[in-house]
């Protein structure tokens, strides 16, 4: 007992006097060693990290041992232990949470931009609205009827953004009135950072003092942002493989290393390790661009090696019918698929991607998805917005994706400003809109595979599946193709598999 003790210190915990008995009690000493390393194990990757191991959390870890152990019996007594994996055993648990696909209908009126833009207006008001500093923000109008100097706190979305050599101007509007906010080039360079770094159509509370006429000078500018949280877990070391982009039917398609991954997911491939990881993948998760597509840009029949977009599909669902059975696969578009380009995208149809289909293990969805895997929320988005965030935005570049999704996260929209490269459909509900932070927020496009966690959410850009295209070239962009993301559900830490090599 005393080196059990001994143990329990050295790896930063402390055991009240009734575990201390519980503990005790076991006779074996080889039983009690056991137990000893899973306590620790299971500590470790809790959060908050416990420091004081209590009698119930030691009976709780002493009734999921016997369970494993039952099943270990179960699995001895038929002779599988070699051959059944964990995500074979494992049943699949995933929910789709939101699917755009049947909520796509615009007739492209007016009206139906003014519903578009009031709904965005409305949601991330009420997103705003939750922070303590935002609930005593008033309109606009109010805030224009206050006296020269008074402080003032409104919510408003940028309509217009103007920078002359004193000044940088905003043009913002509520639902009842306009102001125009002016931040001064000579006080707060830290302010005028954030300013720069603001973006038309974007909803936000702006503290400022009541300048003359229609005049608000600001103060500080208040983001929606996702809070610092807890996020879920599943139960056990279940694995998602996280891809985009794979441009099947393009010269630079890697095919080697796509094949590699195929074998590796049916463990025929890659070191012992790599492999004993393979049998924990449950899920794979495909944020879009599946294929090249025809006809995407001028003149890119010359960089293809299949012209027809149906003979990509079929060759696709070639692959995905070598992935285990026990593996769910979940796909959403992206701008080279064969679905319409503007936001949000419905689920590839059935009638270009009918041998997917016929997969009985796909599941196919619009662009962007909410889904939740064995409790896990993800987030699952192509990211085309990326290009007009990563090109307008000061200290943002193309090799730092993640850092354009955190933007994302912290405005919590997913394509913000109307108008640019991003085609937006005006719906009568703005299904863009991060209403609820995810625990893994997923995305490609920019072929730059990046990970990091923001705010206790999960970042993950997928990289691609394609060496560095001409236009790559041009822009001076350096993809990280060919190496493949896996999450861990249980730890939501993410490792890296290189199929280059």
């Amino acid at each position: 007992m005393k080196n059990i003790v001994k143990k329990m210190i050295s790896s930063g915990y402390q055991i009240e006097d009734k575990a201390f008995n519980l503990l005790k009690s076991i006779e074996n000493e080889n039983d009690l060693e056991t137990i000893i390393e899973e306590l620790i194990k299971k500590a470790d990757i809790l959060d908050p990290r416990p420091i004081i191991i209590s009698e119930d959390f030691i009976k709780q870890s002493l009734k999921d041992l016997d369970q494993q152990k039952e099943i270990a019996e179960q699995i001895d007594q038929i002779g599988l232990r070699s051959s059944i994996s964990l995500a074979e055993e494992e049943d699949s648990n995933i929910e789709i949470i939101e699917d755009p696909t049947n909520k796509i209908s615009s007739l492209g009126r007016v009206e139906d931009f003014k519903h578009y833009f009031r709904d965005r207006f409305e949601k991330i008001s009420n997103i705003l609205r939750k922070h303590l500093d935002v609930r005593n923000a008033t309109s606009i109008d109010r805030a224009l009827e206050a006296t020269p100097k008074e402080k003032v706190k409104i919510i408003g979305m940028v309509m217009n953004k103007k920078e002359g050599n004193r000044f940088l101007i905003m043009e913002v509007d509520d639902l009842e009135s306009s102001a125009v906010v002016l931040v001064p080039k000579d006080r707060d360079h830290n302010l005028l950072d954030i300013a720069q770094g603001i973006m038309q159509d974007q909803v936000l509370c702006i503290e400022a003092i009541r300048g003359s006429g229609e005049l608000l000078i600001a103060t500080n500018f208040i983001f929606p942002d996702v809070p610092e949280r807890k996020t879920n877990r599943a139960k056990i070391p279940i694995y998602a493989a996280l891809i985009s982009d794979i441009h099947l039917g393009s010269k630079t398609f890697l095919e080697d290393s796509f094949e590699k991954f195929i074998l590796w997911l049916n463990g025929k491939a890659g070191s012992p390790n790599q492999i004993e990881v393979a049998k924990k993948v449950k899920y794979l998760l495909i944020a879009g661009d599946l294929v090249d597509g025809i006809g995407i840009y001028p003149r890119q029949e010359e960089e293809l090696v299949i012209t027809d977009v149906y003979k990509q599909y079929e060759l696709l669902a070639q692959y995905i019918e070598r992935i285990p059975d026990h593996i769910d696969v979940v796909i959403v578009p992206g701008n080279h698929d064969a679905v319409r380009q503007a936001l949000p995208q419905p689920a590839i149809s059935k009638d270009y991607a009918k041998p997917i289909y016929e997969v009985k293990n796909v599941i196919s969805l619009g662009n962007p998805s909410k889904i939740r895997l064995h409790g896990v929320s993800f987030l699952v988005y192509h990211g085309r917005s990326l290009d007009d965030v990563l090109a307008t935005l000061p200290n943002l570049d193309f090799q730092k994706p993640e850092k354009g999704m955190e933007y994302l996260l912290r405005n919590r929209h997913l394509a913000i400003e109307y108008g640019k490269r991003t085609s937006i459909a005006p719906l009568q509900e703005d299904l863009l809109v991060i209403d609820e932070p995810p625990d893994v927020f997923q995305a490609g496009h920019i072929h730059v595979l990046k990970h990091e966690i923001y705010r206790g959410t999960l970042i993950v850009n997928c990289g691609a599946w394609q060496s560095q295209t001409n236009y790559q070239k041009r822009m001076g962009l350096m993809p990280t193709p060919g190496i493949l993301p896996l999450v861990n559900l249980q730890t939501l830490k993410t490792s890296l598999i290189d199929f280059k090599t």
